[in-house]
């Protein structure tokens, strides 16, 4: 099977690595070059271009950063692959993306699998990952293959068509997001409490929000927020997708805004996005009338790759 990834950020070298290992001709291509010396010495072809990687690929993988990256790799990806490809897109972009890049795929005679992954680095180095599908279910049967090559098998959850993958994932995404946020507000009225931290944390850790704190509990003792598995950036991005895929205002979802944006000022974008358990919880009350809705922010500002 010859297959074109394309996105090299932290998960998307560690995903293609395994279609290497599945004895798989690979090309790669990243909008910065030279990302993933690894996988051209194990021996994928780096393409200079996304029309070069697609060219003659029977499958295409995107793992980008959001809606804007993703659309304008679709766009090249229309002009030049073969009738029929198998587009599998891992890139979060919410369900209304996810719908509309489906739409112009299929326009342009290519099949389109809305493939979000659910898990981080280690699931993705072991090749565990849980996806979460929306296709027809013609055209998972097809992408399951490669699908099986970087995730669990028995952890590829077929959601519904094109659309719904997303959509769980801004679903399941917004949880951890809000419990840690849960986190960082319990963890401030602590210490308002005078209360020891240890035994705060102790305390947290057998109860409701036991599982996320678990996941982060070391990076939170310490307060070493690096290496990072999943972006203060990238989470922030997933939570202002879903502030925008629903009408409702969501009060706690503004609220890890608030915290993120403050991780941010404070230089911590790219550090795990457990850092903003470490920050002061935020008033959600004080932001002064009139201030930017945090969650309209253009997708542009955020469309660097994972």
């Amino acid at each position: 099977m010859r297959v074109a990834f394309l996105g090299m950020g932290k998960m998307g070298r560690l995903m293609a690595a395994h279609v290497l290992a599945g004895g798989h001709e690979l090309t790669i291509w990243n909008r910065t070059p030279a990302r993933a010396p690894e996988l051209v010495a194990a021996g994928a072809r780096e393409a200079g271009s996304v029309a070069d990687a697609v060219a003659d690929a029977d499958v295409a993988v995107l793992m980008l950063f959001g809606p804007e990256s993703a659309g304008e790799v679709m766009e090249s990806v229309h002009v030049a692959a073969p009738t029929g490809l198998l587009v599998i897109n891992g890139t979060t972009v919410g369900p209304e993306a996810a719908r509309e890049l489906g739409r112009a795929a299929n326009a342009a005679g290519l099949r389109y699998v809305d493939a979000p992954v659910a898990g981080t680095l280690g699931p993705a180095r072991d090749g565990t990952l849980k996806i979460l599908v929306g296709a027809s279910p013609a055209d998972l049967a097809a992408a399951r293959p490669v699908l099986e090559l970087f995730g669990d098998p028995a952890k590829i959850v077929h959601v519904g068509e094109v659309g719904a993958g997303s959509a769980l994932k801004l679903v399941v995404n917004l949880s951890l997001a809000e419990a840690m946020a849960g986190i960082a507000e319990t963890l401030a009225l602590g210490a308002d409490l005078g209360l020891d931290r240890d035994l705060v944390v102790g305390e947290l850790a057998g109860g409701f929000l036991g599982g996320v704190l678990g996941y982060k509990r070391a990076m939170i003792e310490s307060g070493d927020f690096t290496p990072a598995a999943f972006t203060v950036e990238a989470l922030a991005k997933d939570v202002r997708l879903a502030c925008r895929a629903t009408p409702r205002q969501l009060g706690v979802a503004q609220a890890v805004l608030q915290l993120t944006a403050e991780a941010a000022r404070r230089g911590q974008g790219e550090h795990d996005f457990a850092a903003i358990a470490d920050l002061p919880a935020l008033d959600t009350d004080a932001a002064p009338p009139g201030a930017a809705d945090p969650s309209r922010r253009p997708y542009s500002a955020y469309s660097a790759e994972a």
